[in-house]
C-alpha cells in the first residue's frame, strides 16, 4: 500500500468511491477489497473448479470484472463479497461451454446445462435486491459469513451495536420481501388472503398452524413455496440464504463459513472403522513379508535382478554376489639349478612354455557420448521457469513477497513458485504462477526497474505498463518501449536497456 493510504478502516462503499477516483487512490482501494474478501471468494472458486489451477483463476477473473464493474460507476449494487462470488459463478457458467470446462466441477457442468445459457438464478436474489444496502450487507456479513459484529460494521461503515441490534430485523424484512415477492408472482387472487396464516405459520417462537393454509398449499406451488423459504430462514437463515443467494453450492459455502467461525473438534471415528482401518494397517503391514517369503531362494521361479523392483512394488532381494573368476597367468620362473640336474646345455621341453601370443591391432578408444541439451525455447503460453540464456539464473520475485511494487530480481533456479511464470497472450501479460493475479510490471519507465503489479489494473489507465511481448529469440520488451528488453543488471537486479541482441537480453523457457 502507498503511504498515506491506509484504508483498513474504511467500509466497502467508501472503498468503491475510491476506485472510481485518480489511480494514486484506486490502486490502495483496490488492494484493500483484495485482502479482505480474496479468501472466501476463493474459497467459492474451489467449490466451482474441479482443480486448484482452475479456482484461483476464477478468483482472478472475478476481482477484475468486479473491480472493472465498479471503476465504470456499475457496481456493486450487492455486498462486495457476495458480488464477487456470483461473478465467479457467471465466469465459471460461460467457460462450460468453451475450452474451458475440462477445469470445472462436473456438478456445476451438470447443472449449467440443465439451466440453460444464463444458467441457474438463485430463488431468492429478487427479494433480496429490494432490500437497502445496509439490510443486505448485515444479512450477507452477519447470518452467512458469520463475522464478528466489528467487522462487519467496518465492512458497512455502521457501528457494532447496529451489528447487533439490526440481525434479526434484517431477517424479519428478508421474510416479508420472499413473501411479498411469492404472492406477487401468483395469478391467484386469493394467495393473499393467506398472507397473514403464511406469517403466523412460520412466526417464531410459537408458530400457529392452519388447515386452510395447509389445504391452500397442496393446490399452489407460490404459496407452498414461500412457506418453505420463511420456515428455512427461521429453522437456519445461514444455509437457507446462502442456498437462495448463490447459483451453486451455497450449503456448502455456508458450511465452510460456520467452520470457519466457529472451529468444530472432528468426531471420533465409529469403532468399525476404526477395527477396518487397523485390519487394512496390519495387512499392509504383513504384505511385504509375505511377498519376501514367496519370492525366497527355495521357490522356483526367475529371481528378481538386483537394482529393480518387482511388478508388486516390493523392493526385490539382493543379488547374490557374482563369483570370482581367477584366470592363472603363465609366467617363466628362474630356479637355482641342482647338482643332480641336467647340463646347463640341454635344451627345454617343448611343453614347458606356451608360445608368445602376437598382440593383434589395438583398437582407438571410443569416444564418449555428450548429451545433447534440450533445444532453447522462448518463454510462452505454458508455465515454467524464465531463465536467462547468459547467466543461467531464473527470473524471480524478491523474498517471495507478492505484492504491488515488489522488484522482480534473477536467483539461482529452484523448485520456487515465484520462478514459475506464463504468457498470457489474451492480455499481453506475463503471469506469476505463485499468484496468478500478479503480473510483470514496466512501472511505466525504463529507469525503475521490472516489479509486479495486479493484473487486472491491465484494462486500467496504467494498462500498458504490464503489457510485454516474447519474440522467437526469448527477448522480452515492454510495450511503454518496444525497442528495450529486460535485462541483468548486476547484483540480481533488472533493467529495460536498449536491445542489441546480447546472450543476457535472451530468456528461455526451463523446466
Amino acid at each position: 500500500m502507498e503511504p498515506g493510504h491506509d484504508h483498513a478502516g474504511a467500509s466497502d462503499a467508501r472503498l468503491t468511491e475510491l476506485l472510481r477516483g485518480a489511480t494514486a487512490r484506486a490502486y490502495p482501494a483496490l488492494r484493500e477489497l483484495r485482502a479482505r474478501h480474496r479468501e472466501s471468494v476463493l474459497a467459492y472458486a474451489r467449490l466451482c473448479a474441479a482443480g486448484e489451477s482452475t479456482a484461483r483463476q476464477l478468483a482472478a477473473h472475478a476481482f477484475a470484472v468486479a473491480a472493472r464493474e465498479a471503476a465504470r460507476g456499475t457496481g456493486p449494487v450487492l455486498p462486495w463479497r457476495h458480488r464477487l462470488l456470483l461473478l465467479t459463478a457467471r465466469l465459471a457458467g460461460e467457460w462450460a461451454t468453451g475450452e474451458r470446462s475440462a477445469g470445472l466441477d462436473p456438478g456445476l457442468l451438470l447443472v449449467q446445462r440443465m439451466a440453460g445459457p444464463g444458467g441457474p438464478v438463485p430463488p431468492l436474489l429478487g427479494a433480496f435486491r429490494s432490500l437497502p444496502p445496509r439490510t443486505r450487507g448485515l444479512l450477507w456479513y452477519a447470518v452467512v459469513e458469520r463475522e464478528d459484529d466489528e467487522t462487519t460494521a467496518t465492512l458497512l461503515g455502521v457501528s457494532a451495536q447496529e451489528v447487533a441490534h439490526g440481525r434479526d430485523a434484517a431477517l424479519t424484512e428478508l421474510g416479508r420481501a420472499c413473501l411479498e415477492t411469492r404472492l406477487a408472482a401468483s395469478d391467484n387472487p386469493s394467495c393473499r388472503a393467506f398472507r397473514r396464516l403464511i406469517e403466523e405459520a412460520v412466526r417464531p417462537p410459537s408458530p400457529r398452524p392452519s388447515r386452510d393454509l395447509d389445504a391452500h398449499r397442496a393446490v399452489c406451488a407460490h404459496c407452498a413455496t414461500a412457506y418453505e423459504e420463511l420456515s428455512n430462514l427461521r429453522d437456519s437463515p445461514g444455509t437457507a440464504l446462502a442456498e437462495g443467494l448463490l447459483p451453486w453450492a451455497g450449503t456448502a459455502y455456508a458450511t465452510r463459513a460456520r467452520e470457519v467461525a466457529v472451529p468444530v473438534p472432528a468426531p471420533p471415528w465409529p469403532p468399525s472403522r476404526r477395527l477396518a482401518l487397523t485390519s487394512a494397517a496390519l495387512g499392509a503391514a504383513l504384505a511385504p513379508l509375505l511377498l519376501l517369503l514367496l519370492l525366497s531362494p527355495d521357490n522356483s521361479g526367475p529371481e528378481p535382478v538386483a537394482g529393480h523392483r518387482s511388478p508388486t512394488g516390493v523392493p526385490p532381494l539382493p543379488a547374490a554376489p557374482p563369483p570370482v573368476t581367477i584366470t592363472a597367468t603363465a609366467t617363466r620362473t628362474v630356479t637355482p639349478t641342482p647338482a643332480t640336474s641336467p647340463p646347463a646345455t640341454s635344451p627345454p621341453a617343448a611343453t614347458s612354455a606356451a608360445p608368445p601370443r602376437t598382440p593383434g591391432p589395438s583398437r582407438p578408444p571410443r569416444p564418449t557420448r555428450k548429451p545433447t541439451p534440450p533445444p532453447a525455447r522462448p518463454p510462452g503460453g505454458s508455465s515454467a521457469q524464465v531463465v536467462n540464456a547468459a547467466s543461467g539464473l531464473c527470473l524471480d520475485i524478491r523474498d517471495g513477497v507478492m505484492d504491488n511494487g515488489t522488484d522482480v530480481v534473477t536467483t539461482p533456479c529452484s523448485a520456487a513458485r515465484t520462478q514459475i511464470w506464463r504468457v498470457d497472450p489474451w492480455w499481453g501479460v506475463l503471469r506469476s504462477a505463485a499468484d496468478p493475479e500478479y503480473c510483470l510490471d514496466s512501472r511505466g519507465s525504463v529507469d525503475r526497474g521490472v516489479g509486479i503489479w495486479t493484473c487486472s489494473s491491465v484494462t486500467g489507465r496504467n494498462g500498458r505498463n504490464l503489457r510485454f511481448t516474447v519474440d522467437g529469440h526469448g527477448v522480452v520488451r515492454p510495450e511503454i518501449a518496444p525497442d528495450h528488453a529486460v535485462t541483468p543488471a548486476g547484483g540480481g537486479s533488472l533493467a529495460l536497456l536498449p536491445e542489441t541482441g546480447r546472450a543476457d537480453q535472451r530468456w528461455r523457457a526451463g523446466p
